[in-house]
């Protein structure tokens, strides 16, 4: 009797010790460091602002063309354009002949002939860019562009009242798709609006019957000072590295570097910038270069987006793409003009030899407060005294000359360090170069370009 009794005992303690073991699993937490005091572990870091593509790829110009004048939409409306184009739904994309012009002034008055709208870019892209930004359906057909055109379509048409054309400027290539969204009605609407209350501008032709469209009345801007804010370096270290255990840091003549092997992060001392290189993604093959040339843009963009790393308004103003990699610029804009620098302290530069960047150098600062101390009112010349001016250049080739613009030149402070200022001037691309027109009262009489 005593021994069914132990029995009973121990089966019970049994019983019970494995109610206590199964609620204690099912109920455990285990305890974890924090992850801020494990030194191997680096939080995402945000150097600025995540933002969406259409963001960073703005029209330089848009303008309404009619019989024998034309009218550019203010700067200042810009942003209604793009929300604009964010109502389209294009579809149908498709590649047309362009052997129909039997003379090069065919393609230009195509382009830019009467009751034509004309939206240009700074720099050619893919169709897969603008499909990456606005709805497009159906493929893309492979193909660069650098403007879109506008055209009213047959009026026994209804459904393809209105025309989209994406035009490459340089080569001639057009494509043409249906666009629904926007109507004849609201193609009308922003016609006689840009008519009514747009900037008049006037056609510059060049030998090869080529056009650029320059203000024709001078244009007021004003001078505007910022104080300029530095970056953390640590920001652009953590975000660059994946593992900050194994980076080296070494101080040189100059600058900090940073260096894992297989990356570098190179801190200037003497000016606000940074240059990153990544040898793995250098080393890659020009075959998969020539894969995926058409998503640079997009994968440089990205690259950026991912650390945050967008402060200021910088707007996509170069693609380069030849054999061996692809180069993206996105240069700061003020107002919607763009700004220059001699130290390229006004621009975000990437490569790409392959699927990943492998070169990437931008400023280390962001504008900050506005300051009105130093503003002023600076009235250009207009657009016809600007070109007089720059075919007035010795040995002045019109075949070299590539875009005429007005933007800010980024200036600091001699006196004041952490200040920024941004005057206006004139600037012409010519044989690669971005040079300024300068007044000989700035330069004592001589008129030197900027390159």
């Amino acid at each position: 009797m005593r021994y069914e009794n132990i029995k009973t005992v121990v089966l019970s303690c049994l019983i019970l010790i494995s109610l206590i073991l199964t609620w204690t699993l099912w109920t455990y937490t285990p305890t974890y460091d924090k992850m801020e005091n494990n030194p191997s572990y680096v939080d995402d870091v945000k150097i600025g602002k995540t933002k969406m593509l259409e963001d960073h790829i703005q029209p330089s110009l848009i303008l309404a063309h009619f019989a024998s004048t034309h009218k550019g939409l203010l700067n200042k409306d810009m942003d209604t354009w793009t929300n604009e184009m964010k109502k389209w739904s294009i579809s149908d994309v498709v590649r047309i002949s362009n052997t129909s012009f039997e003379r090069p002034e065919d393609f230009y008055d195509f382009v830019h002939g009467n009751q034509t709208m004309e939206i240009l870019y700074p720099t050619e892209m893919s169709l897969s860019t603008f499909q990456s930004m606005y709805e497009v359906k159906g493929t893309m057909p492979s193909g660069t562009f650098d403007r879109i055109i506008l055209k009213p379509g047959q009026a026994d048409n209804v459904s393809q009242s209105v025309r989209i054309y994406f035009v490459n400027y340089e080569t001639k290539e057009i494509y043409e798709a249906n666009i629904k969204g926007f109507n004849e009605a609201a193609w009308e609407k922003h016609y006689k609006d840009i008519q009514s209350n747009g900037q008049d501008y006037i056609a510059f032709k060049r030998e090869d019957k080529s056009v650029l469209f320059l203000p024709e009345q001078p244009t007021p801007l004003q001078q505007k000072s910022y104080k300029q804010e530095m970056i953390s370096s640590d920001k652009f270290r953590n975000a660059l590295f994946d593992n900050m255990k194994i980076v080296e840091e070494n101080e040189l003549s100059g600058q900090t570097v940073y260096n894992d092997s297989k990356r570098m992060l190179e801190l200037s001392k003497t000016k606000p910038l940074m240059a990153y290189t990544n040898y793995e993604d250098a080393t890659q093959s020009d075959q998969s270069v020539a894969t995926d040339k058409e998503g640079a843009i997009k994968r440089s963009f990205d690259f950026v987006n991912a650390h945050a790393g967008w402060t200021d308004p910088y707007y996509l103003t170069e693609w380069n793409s030849d054999a061996s990699y692809q180069s993206v610029t996105f240069q700061l804009h003020e107002d919607y003009y763009p700004v220059f620098n001699d130290d390229d302290l006004s621009k975000v530069t990437l490569k790409s030899s392959g699927q990943n960047i492998s070169e990437y150098k931008r400023p280390t600062f962001q504008l900050g407060k506005l300051s009105d101390e130093y503003g002023k009112k600076i009235k250009l010349p207009s657009g016809k005294a600007v070109i007089k001016e720059i075919e007035g250049k010795e040995n002045f080739d019109d075949s070299k000359l590539k875009n005429i613009i007005v933007g800010y030149e980024l200036q600091t402070e001699k006196d004041f360090t952490n200040v920024i200022t941004l005057k206006p001037y004139w600037f012409y691309k010519y044989d690669g170069i971005w040079y300024k027109i300068v007044d000989k009262a700035e330069q004592g009489g001589d008129k030197d370009g900027l390159e």
